[in-house]
């Protein structure tokens, strides 16, 4: 009976992952993958995240780098599921992120872009900084392994070459 309970949850998780690869098509073209990433962020601070994690591979995680007052480095990382609770915090505020400017460094699967980036919530601009983001090409398309990023602070503004 176990058996049987287990192959159903299995085959009923396949089927919940398959439907959301359908309803949230992966980026074809690694050129896709900031509008996607934009796509999943940007809408209500509460909305449905299906498309998040099915842009994201399960083992995903989001690294937050920052400069303290005193010009201490540091980190908080998060998985997927984290930075949706965290965001998710906000309620129905808007949250909207725009990738400005990227650059691609692409080698057979694997993906590297280089993103200038720019958060607003109700219309007020929150941060803007750089995306380090990382992705691998899976059968569907495109899918990301992680992000890191850095909001732009007097003591890190962002470089010419960086700004939109």
């Amino acid at each position: 009976m176990l058996r049987i309970v287990s192959a159903a949850a299995l085959s009923g998780a396949f089927a919940l992952n398959s439907l959301a690869h359908a309803a949230c098509p992966l980026p074809a073209d690694p050129k896709a993958i900031p509008a996607a990433i934009d796509a999943a962020i940007t809408g209500p601070a509460d909305k449905d995240r299906t498309c998040m994690k099915a842009l994201f591979i399960p083992e995903a995680h989001l690294f937050a780098v920052t400069l303290g007052a005193d010009g201490t480095p540091g980190y908080t990382a998060m998985t997927v599921d984290d930075w949706i609770a965290h965001v998710k915090a906000r309620g129905h505020s808007q949250v909207e992120e725009k990738q400005l400017k990227f650059h691609i460094e692409h080698y057979g699967n694997i993906v590297h872009l280089w993103s200038t980036y720019a958060v607003s919530s109700d219309g007020k601009q929150l941060a803007r900084g750089i995306n380090s983001i990382q992705a691998i090409k899976e059968a569907g398309g495109w899918r990301v392994l992680g992000i890191m990023w850095q909001a732009e602070s007097p003591a890190a503004p962002l470089p010419k070459e960086y700004a939109p």
